[in-house]
């Protein structure tokens, strides 16, 4: 019998979520290729639980119109963040959760890299261009600022004002111009220090740093995305405090807005860490806040996710991690995918064709890597820590439907325009 909080994970195999019961941290890490099951025997199921808020990745945009409408029935408050269609989407502005200079120099660290790093094999271009982020987003982020306010559109317009001729020495940019008043009005000021730094190289070479950066910032400078990100109506926090829901869509096969996904889950982690360690009871959410990540490996990266994962626990967060095979999660982190899967409690095979795979999950569960390649379809192995390895059926969600009186019509179809 599937009670209210479990975690479902196979027919018959539900589990407490209640760490101090089960002594074990709730990361779930599910390993399978594509069609094997872990969005129909996993994740959907586990959504219908309704236990605590949601932060869902969402690759194809099918999970919304699927259970948006059946969660509000349930109490929550729904919002949909689409980076494929935003004039649709909820409003959110990153720059919204750059609080101090540590953040500012994590906001143009992850613009910088995750848009994807110099085609030229020198550092010196990306670092350029990041010393030049840390500058624009610092001067954007001071209280005194009145020309641009801090948004997406706001960054592009003070790249914009810098025009910088090759012969740099004779020309004074509009960027020049603010930099040199903000001096005045506070000598100290970090926007300026670090537009100094970048200021001093030749003209050709800033120029260069500028086209580098251009071409990074580009594919964000369209219409309907500025609106998106003109205003944040996603609150962050509010999902430690009360019963919410966000659907995050994004493209499985244009990655030109990677960037701002792998932006948005390292804030949503790092805020939800942040509230529960300053501003509440025991440095733990009043509400459990689960992550539940598809195409992990490639189109949801976290900024420093490994460091994190092995500390969320205490706070109330939890993550479930979809992925295809462990390579793909190697080559999406390195060495630290090491520490993902050491860090997930709980580990569910689904199967597929990768042998390295196979040969991990056969030395788990003790049996030749060529029983593991050949298991049957709709068949998986769970690892939970300190128990012994359970070979059993995939999740049928129907029954689950039928156990709990819900007729299909109950899965209400979303209005996906907000």
């Amino acid at each position: 019998m599937i009670r209210e909080n479990d975690l479902i994970l196979a027919q018959g195999q539900y589990y407490s979520t209640d760490c101090y019961e089960t002594q074990l941290n709730n990361n779930v890490l599910v390993v399978g290729s594509s069609g094997s099951g872990k969005t129909r025997s996993i994740v959907s199921p586990n959504i219908l639980q309704a236990s605590g808020s949601y932060i869902i990745s969402d690759p194809k945009g099918g999970l919304y119109p699927k259970y948006g409408k059946y969660l509000e029935s349930k109490g929550y408050e729904v919002q949909i963040l689409d980076f494929t269609r935003p004039e649709r989407s909820t409003n959110y502005n990153c720059f919204k959760y750059v609080h101090g200079e540590k953040d500012i120099l994590k906001m143009a660290h992850i613009l910088t890299y995750s848009m994807g790093a110099s085609m030229i094999n020198d550092p010196f271009w990306d670092e350029a261009v990041e010393l030049l982020l840390t500058s624009l987003i610092a001067y954007m982020k001071d209280r005194h600022t009145t020309v641009v306010r801090p948004t997406m559109s706001g960054l592009l317009h003070l790249v914009s004002l810098c025009q910088i001729n090759e012969d740099y020495s004779s020309n004074q940019t509009a960027l020049d111009e603010l930099m040199l008043a903000e001096e005045k009005r506070d000598p100290n000021s970090f926007a300026v220090k670090q537009y100094k730094k970048f200021r001093i190289a030749a003209g050709k070479t800033l120029k260069s740093i500028l086209i580098s950066l251009n071409s990074k910032l580009g594919k964000f400078d369209y219409k309907e995305l500025n609106k998106m990100m003109a205003c944040d109506q996603v609150d962050l926090t509010s999902f430690g405090r009360r019963k919410k829901a966000l659907f995050v869509v994004t493209s499985d096969t244009d990655r030109s807005l990677d960037g701002l996904v792998n932006i948005f889950f390292s804030q949503a982690m790092n805020e939800l860490c942040h509230f529960a360690d300053e501003k509440c009871k025991d440095r733990r959410l009043p509400v459990d806040v689960r992550f539940i990540l598809d195409d992990f490996a490639t189109n949801c990266r976290i900024e420093g996710f490994p460091q994190m994962i092995s500390n969320i626990r205490a706070r109330g967060i939890s993550a479930m991690i979809m992925i295809q095979a462990e390579a793909q999660l190697e080559a999406g982190y390195k060495a630290d995918a090491r520490t993902i899967i050491s860090n997930c409690d709980t580990y569910v095979y689904l199967g597929g064709n990768d042998v390295d795979t196979a040969k991990s999950v056969a030395m788990r569960c003790n049996l030749p890597y060529y029983k593991i390649l050949n298991m049957p379809v709709g068949t998986n192995w769970i690892f939970r820590r300190g128990q012994t390895p359970i070979n059993g059926k995939n999740f049928i969600l129907e029954d689950y439907k039928k156990e709990r009186g819900m007729a299909e019509d109950a899965i209400l179809l979303c209005d996906v325009h907000l």
